[in-house]
């Protein structure tokens, strides 16, 4: 893949020297480095205040405090996971960080939770139920505030960058329980 890039990089400049247009390259990659920085800094800013945010809530155990919260639906989606394994906790974790749109933060929690499964799982080669089951959830989880999304669409020039929120709860919610449903009837077939 790298060779393709090289490629088309050489062949951009390349037509650029024969057709005489230098001054114009000169131009757009100037404008490409003022435009990247105009963009990556507000979200690298956002990123940061929400997880100085994220901070704050583990701080004052509002995290702890949702994690408890899903212990009993963790219980019911993890049935072959023992109620006071600590796996359980590091999957509630990971979900309730996702919820926020930090995935970058989740995911510690996440490998250690996969670390933990790992543990229980009798066939080491082979994924378990419950790796499958919280692979789902971590990858189509309910997002109720994309951080990421909200810096991108502000970094845009959007002026109602929130705007999308009620719609990327419903449609990541729709993707969580359908992402659910396959992992029960291919769990439930198998057995």
């Amino acid at each position: 893949m790298n060779q393709i890039w090289v490629v088309l990089c050489l062949a951009a400049l390349g037509y650029g020297i024969v057709s005489g247009h230098i001054d114009t390259m000169n131009q757009i990659l100037i404008e490409v480095g003022q435009d990247t920085f105009d963009f990556v800094v507000p979200v690298i800013m956002m990123t940061c205040f929400f997880s100085g945010i994220m901070e704050i809530a583990k701080s004052c155990g509002l995290l702890k405090g949702l994690q408890k919260m899903m212990q009993p639906l963790l219980v019911r989606l993890f049935p072959d996971v023992p109620e006071d394994n600590s796996a359980l906790q590091y999957i509630g974790a990971n979900i309730v960080i996702n919820m926020f749109g930090l995935g970058f933060a989740a995911t510690p929690s996440g490998l250690k939770a996969m670390e933990h499964l790992q543990e229980l799982n009798s066939d080491k080669k082979t994924a378990s139920r419950p790796m499958v089951t919280f692979l789902v959830l971590n990858t189509a989880g309910v997002t109720i505030l994309s951080t990421n999304i909200i810096a991108y669409r502000q970094a845009s020039g959007s002026l109602m960058s929130t705007q999308y929120i009620p719609y990327a709860i419903l449609s990541t919610l729709m993707a969580s329980v359908a992402g659910l449903l396959l992992d029960r009837w291919w769990n439930y077939r198998k057995s």
